[in-house]
C-alpha cells in the first residue's frame, strides 16, 4: 500500500517529464560529488579513519515543559570511528563521560557492525541486558532495532553518500526545495534498505547541506531529524564533513566534530569480529517499525535497555509482571522504568505512561486483568520527561483523562495532538481529544470508596512535578527524585530533601512509597531518617 506521503509526490510530479526530474534530482547529486572532488577522488575511499568528539543534549528533558524549553546536557564522548565504505563494516570505540548525573559515570565501550549483525563490546548503559549482565568480557549482541538504527547513521554519515547516490539513479527521486533554517534548499530523495534519505544541498557550492529523515517521535510526533554538514575539508583528494551536527526540528541533540581523518588505512578483519556466542543469537538489523529517535537518544543518554521491546528485555522475560504492594495497588516490575495502577470502585487509575506504546498497551491489559471489568479513567503524569511520558498517547486513545501539574498542560496539549502519521500508534489511528487537568496545588480523585490524591512539590529535576498519594493504604508515588534502582547514599540528595519537604508541605503520613525506577517499594521512614525529617 503506497503511502500518503508518496501518494502526494506522485500527485505533484506527475505533470511533469520524467526526463525533467531526472535531469534535474541528477544533476544536484553530479554537482554534490563534484564539489566532494569528482567520482574519481571520493570513489577511491575504501577505507577510513576517523577521530573526534562529540557533546550531546537531550529536549525532552528539561527542567520545564514546553516548545522552547532549554535543552540539557547529557554526555559528552570521545570516539575512534574504522570503517571499511565497501563492505559496509565498521568498529566505533567510545569514551563517554554521562553528565547528566551528579557524578559523572564513565563508559568505555566499542560498537561493531559486520554482515548486518550488530555487537556491544564492554558495558554501555546503566541498564543492561541479561546477555551483557552474564557475559566475562561484558559485551552484548545488538537488538535488531539498534542494528537498523546503527546501520541507518552509518549510512547518513558516510563521506560516500552522494556518490553511492549517483551510482543508484533509480533511487533517486526528485523534491520540491526543502526548508531548513529558515531557508530554502534544493533536494532530493534517495530511498536505500528501508530507509528514506531527503538530502538537501548548499546552493552556492553544491555540496550537500544536510541529510533528513522524517522520524516518529511520541512527543513531539512526526519530526525532521537532520543531519547538518558543516567545516568541509580535504582528505585524500576528497572533501569531508568535519563538523557533523544532529538536530531535531532544528534543536541541535549531538555535535560533532572530527579532529582527524584518515583515508585508506589498512583495517585488519579482526576489528569486526563478533563473538562466536554472540553471533549465534544476534539478529540481523529490523526493518519496519524501528523507535530511531528512542535508540539514538537513550544510547547517548547512557541508559538503553537494547531490546526490541524498548521497555524489557525479552531475553530475561517474556512480559513484565504487576506486583500487588497494597490492597488494590500494584506496581509493573521487570522493566527499568515503572508504572501503578490504583484499583478504585468503578474504574482503574494509573500513575505514569514511560516508555512507548508497547509497555502502556501492556499495562492496560495487565491492569484490566488483575482487576477486571473496570476501565482506566485516569492517567496521573509525575512529569513531563518522555522517558516516563512516551506512553501517554496509548492512555488518551483509551479513553482517560491525564492529570499533568501546573505549567504543563500546554505541552501535553501538543503531545497529543502532535501529528503521527510515521508514528502510527493508536492515537493517530483513531484520534480523540485529549482531556487534561492541570493540579496547582492538589486534586483528588474520589468515587465514593477511595481517593486518589496528586500534589504539586517543588523540584529541581523537573517543573510540575507531581507526587501522586493513596490516603487508606498511605501509598505514595514519585519518580527520579527518589528511585531504588540503588540503595540510599550516606548523605541524602536534593530530591531525597524534595519529596521529604512535600510530603510534610501537605501534611502526608505515607508508610510506603512506589518508584518510577527500581523495586516496587520501599518504607518511607527509610527516606524520613536519612534526610532528618
Amino acid at each position: 500500500m503506497k503511502t500518503p506521503i508518496r501518494l502526494l509526490f506522485m500527485a505533484v510530479f506527475s505533470c511533469i517529464p520524467a526526463a525533467v526530474i531526472a535531469a534535474s534530482s541528477q544533476d544536484l547529486v553530479k554537482r554534490a560529488v563534484d564539489a566532494m572532488g569528482g567520482e574519481a577522488t571520493v570513489g577511491q575511499l575504501k577505507t577510513v579513519a576517523i577521530r573526534g568528539s562529540n557533546m550531546v543534549y537531550e529536549i525532552e528533558s528539561s527542567l520545564t515543559p514546553g516548545k522552547e524549553a532549554e535543552s540539557r546536557q547529557g554526555s559528552e564522548s570521545r570516539f575512534f570511528i574504522q570503517r571499511d565504505l565497501t563492505s559496509g563494516a565498521a568498529r566505533m570505540d567510545w569514551e563517554r563521560k554521562v553528565v547528566r548525573t551528579p557524578k559523572p559515570l564513565l563508559q568505555n565501550y566499542s560498537e561493531i557492525m559486520a554482515d548486518g549483525l550488530g555487537y556491544v563490546s564492554g558495558i554501555d548503559s546503566t541498564t543492561r541486558t541479561q546477555f551483557s549482565d552474564k557475559s566475562n568480557p561484558p559485551g552484548h549482541p545488538m537488538s535488531g532495532a539498534r542494528a537498523a538504527v546503527t546501520l541507518r547513521e552509518l549510512t547518513r554519515q558516510s563521506p560516500r553518500l552522494v556518490l553511492d547516490m549517483k551510482m543508484n539513479p533509480k533511487a533517486v527521486t526528485a523534491l520540491a526545495a526543502q526548508t531548513a533554517g529558515g531557508k530554502k534548499l534544493p533536494a532530493v530523495q534517495y530511498d536505500v534498505r528501508d530507509w528514506r534519505f531527503i538530502v538537501l544541498f548548499d546552493p552556492q557550492t553544491g555540496l550537500p547541506a544536510r541529510v533528513r529523515t522524517r522520524d516518529p517521535d511520541p512527543i513531539q510526533g512526526d519530526s525532521n531529524y537532520d543531519l547538518v554538514f558543516a567545516d568541509w575539508r580535504t582528505v585524500g583528494g576528497a572533501r569531508v564533513a568535519h563538523s557533523l551536527t544532529y538536530q531535531l526540528n532544528d534543536r541541535d541533540l549531538v555535535v560533532t566534530k572530527y579532529d582527524q581523518v584518515t583515508p585508506n588505512p589498512a583495517l585488519a578483519g579482526s576489528l569486526f569480529e563478533i563473538p562466536i556466542m554472540a553471533r549465534a543469537i544476534a539478529v540481523r538489523a529490523a526493518m519496519g517499525n524501528v523507535p530511531y529517535q528512542w535508540m539514538i537518544r537513550r544510547g547517548y543518554w547512557g541508559n538503553l535497555l537494547d531490546s526490541d521491546e524498548v521497555g524489557w528485555d525479552p531475553a530475561a522475560m517474556a512480559e513484565p509482571t504487576l506486583v500487588d504492594i497494597a490492597p488494590g495497588v500494584s506496581v509493573s516490575q521487570g522493566t527499568s522504568g515503572n508504572s501503578v495502577v490504583v484499583e478504585m470502585d468503578k474504574y482503574l487509575v494509573v500513575f505514569d505512561a514511560p516508555y512507548h506504546e508497547n509497555f502502556s498497551e501492556w499495562m492496560i491489559r495487565a491492569s484490566k486483568k488483575r482487576y477486571p471489568g473496570k476501565p482506566i479513567k485516569y492517567l496521573v503524569q509525575s512529569h513531563h520527561h518522555w522517558d516516563h511520558a512516551s506512553g501517554a498517547r496509548t492512555y488518551v486513545a483509551e479513553g482517560a483523562t491525564v492529570i499533568v501539574g501546573k505549567g504543563s498542560k500546554d505541552h501535553y496539549a501538543r503531545m497529543f495532538a502532535a501529528p503521527g502519521m510515521a508514528l502510527n500508534d493508536r492515537l493517530q489511528r483513531n484520534p480523540r481529544k485529549a482531556n487534561i487537568i492541570e493540579v496547582s496545588g492538589k486534586h483528588v480523585i474520589k468515587d465514593g470508596k477511595r481517593e486518589v490524591h496528586a500534589y504539586l512539590i517543588e523540584s529541581e529535576h523537573a517543573k510540575a512535578t507531581l507526587l501522586s498519594y493513596v490516603p487508606d493504604v498511605k501509598v505514595g508515588f514519585i519518580v527520579d527524585i527518589w528511585s531504588t534502582n540503588a540503595p540510599l547514599p550516606p548523605k541524602p540528595t536534593a530530591g531525597h530533601r524534595e519529596v521529604v519537604a512535600g510530603v510534610k508541605k501537605w501534611g502526608l503520613t505515607p508508610e510506603l512509597f512506589a518508584h518510577g525506577h527500581g523495586v516496587p517499594s520501599t518504607p518511607y521512614s527509610q527516606l524520613a531518617k536519612l534526610v532528618g525529617n
